[in-house]
């Protein structure tokens, strides 16, 4: 596993991809455009939006323009399956249907970033 520097610390890298890289501490961005982490105790988290019974992370990061959203939906996964022992249990239909809203709003906010190019 590599070390690599993540904001003011080390961590080792279990899974990297474009954007998202899940380490020892749970999962986190490369930096780009700034760096963004979620511990691995947090992962499960619930979303406090309109649908409760919803997980956070997956919706909250669906609304930020910022976000490879579909390098996160993997490393998200990745990031499940390392760190089952730290976060609390949620059923896979919960994961399952906080991913496909979160993948819908992710494409709704980026259609409606495209529309509004199209406009100028």
């Amino acid at each position: 596993m590599l070390k690599e520097e993540i904001g003011d610390r080390a961590s080792e890298i279990i899974w990297r991809g474009r954007q998202w890289i899940v380490t020892n501490f749970g999962l986190e961005t490369l930096g780009d455009p700034f760096p963004y982490e979620v511990a691995a105790t947090r992962l499960t988290e619930g979303w406090q939006g309109a649908d409760e019974s919803l997980l956070a992370w997956p919706m909250e990061l669906a609304a930020k323009t910022w976000v490879d959203y579909r390098d996160f939906i993997t490393a998200y996964l990745v990031a499940l399956g390392v760190h089952q022992e730290a976060y609390s249990p949620v059923d896979v239909a919960t994961i399952k249907a906080s991913l496909n809203e979160g993948r819908a709003m992710w494409e709704a906010t980026k259609a409606e970033m495209l529309g509004d190019m199209d406009d100028d």
